[in-house]
């Protein structure tokens, strides 16, 4: 089984329907939480083949566990998801292709450039977002390694998959015998923008105002996952859709929130500990995100409404949103793309100085290009992806 791709993903989406319309899917669970830890990266030989979760696809491929073994003994690694148990919750297994192989593929792709490709991925779905959440790590898996092309196969049966994944700008390339073809290539310059946040996710179109937004560490790697520090335990994790969510909501009652618009930037800002000594080494940025739209909590027409639109993406309960919408005690509300999560913290000192000054509130803090763009290199961010 040298080329193999199968997919499963969380098809209680709700964008959509809740639903089953894989064979392979395990019954999906509504309204609970999964302590999970993060996405590791594990060789194959330490994963066992003989595992349950991978039971529907040797049903559905022959040869699976032939494949999967060739790949442990290659030494070759895959990106795994655990709960508290070590249970397995997703698998994915990624393969950088240079030149690509196009056995099969009509027309072929592009040689001039590495792809990666996107070979297996299999995720127990149970309402929390890991398909967001993945579809996340392998953009972050591609930038890392400088590629900025990626292709999958799919049957055309999976449409909700195909929904998911043309979000996010893949679209359709090809066939490869009964499979389609779909590509994303990472937007690098100014020509290949699309003017469309979701579609050029996860590049970062500069032309909107930039801002620093804090959040306490409380709320903070609830919601960004991806983007805790060091110091923190992979308890707090939790496997719910606020976390793996590539969209965010923040509600807050803070000053000049109201300017936000569309397509604007936010370095988003971690508090000091409670009990750090110093907010200069304790405080940090970690994280840039895109804000997709500002609203007032008076644009909702009722509870039910602006539950619905928050709950999914943001860190609150139902009962704290109900009380929040009734008191009105945090009437703004900003949702946002998480698009990257810095490699090296920012620390508040070093912001500081190159802000070259104290502003009287760090709450919610607007910049200028060149401080937005000095913040970002000092986090290691690949500038590939953020484009003038």
């Amino acid at each position: 089984m040298e080329k193999f791709s199968y997919f499963g993903l969380n098809c209680a989406l709700w964008l959509f329907n809740k639903c089953n319309f894989y064979v392979f899917f395990d019954k999906i669970i509504e309204n609970m939480e999964f302590p999970v830890s993060h996405i590791q990266e594990k060789y194959i030989r330490d994963i066992s083949i003989a595992d349950p979760f991978f039971d529907s696809l040797r049903s559905d491929y022959v040869g699976f566990d032939i494949w999967l073994s060739k790949k442990a003994e290659k030494g070759e690694k895959a990106h795994i998801l655990t709960d508290s148990d070590n249970k397995l919750l997703a698998f994915l297994y990624l393969k950088i292709e240079n030149p690509v192989d196009n056995a099969d593929i009509n027309p072929q792709l592009d040689t001039n450039y590495a792809w990666l490709k996107i070979g297996t991925l299999k995720i127990s779905p149970h309402g929390t977002k890991l398909g967001e959440r993945f579809i996340k790590r392998i953009f972050d898996f591609a930038i890392s390694n400088s590629i900025f092309n990626i292709y999958v196969t799919v049957f055309e049966k999976q449409d909700l998959l195909i929904k998911l994944l043309k979000k996010y700008g893949f679209v359709y390339f090809g066939k490869k015998g009964d499979e389609l073809v779909l590509v994303k290539t990472i937007s690098t310059s100014s020509r290949m923008l699309q003017g469309d946040i979701l579609l050029d996710y996860p590049s970062i179109a500069t032309g909107g105002d930039k801002y620093i937004l804090s959040i306490y560490p409380k709320y903070h790697t609830g919601m960004f996952s991806d983007s805790m520090l060091k110091t923190e335990s992979y308890d707090i994790l939790k496997d719910l859709s606020e976390s793996n969510s590539i969209h965010k909501v923040y509600i807050t009652k803070m000053s000049n929130i109201e300017q936000l618009k569309r397509g604007d930037c936010l370095i988003i800002y971690r508090t000091q500990d409670k009990n750090a000594p110093n907010a200069n080494y304790s405080s940090v940025a970690t994280s840039l995100c895109i804000v997709e739209e500002y609203r007032h909590i008076s644009s909702f027409e009722n509870e039910e409404e602006f539950v619905k639109y928050c709950k999914p993406h943001n860190i609150f309960t139902d009962l704290e949103l109900k009380s929040y919408f009734k008191t009105r005690c945090f009437p703004k509300i900003i949702k946002m793309t998480y698009n990257v999560s810095f490699k090296k913290r920012v620390v508040l000192d070093k912001i500081r100085k190159i802000m070259g000054y104290e502003p009287k509130y760090w709450g919610f803090v607007k910049i200028t290009d060149d401080m937005f763009l000095n913040i970002i290199q000092e986090g290691l961010v690949n500038d590939r992806i953020i484009i003038n």
